[in-house]
């Protein structure tokens, strides 16, 4: 008869475990979804922030200057690239025939 009680005392003492562990595991769970709600919440008033928003925009704009100017540059690097080019060709032109000319007039 004692060892039945010890049983029945064990197994009321398990039960009572049980439902203080479920009942701890359910305040975690809504601690947790309160914190992301928190977090959710927090996160919408920082993107309706209007200085935010403004700080986004100055920064597109910023963007959208720089490649604006580095755009240009690279054109007229690239112009003037094509001129030194021109230049050279010009330049190697000429060496050609001045060397021609004094190969002739060796030759002579």
């Amino acid at each position: 008869m004692r060892s039945k009680l010890l049983l029945i005392a064990a197994a009321g003492a398990a039960l009572s475990l049980t439902a203080c562990s479920d009942r701890h595991a359910e305040e975690v769970k809504e601690g947790v979804k309160a914190a992301a709600s928190d977090v959710k919440d927090a996160a919408r008033e920082i993107a309706d922030d209007p200085d935010v928003k403004e700080a986004g925009t100055a920064i597109k704009e910023s963007a959208k200057e720089a490649g604006a100017e580095l755009k240009e540059a690279a054109g007229e690097a690239g112009q003037e690239l094509k001129e030194a080019g021109k230049a050279l060709k010009q330049d190697a032109k000429e060496g050609a025939a001045e060397s021609e000319k004094q190969l002739n007039e060796a030759a002579r």
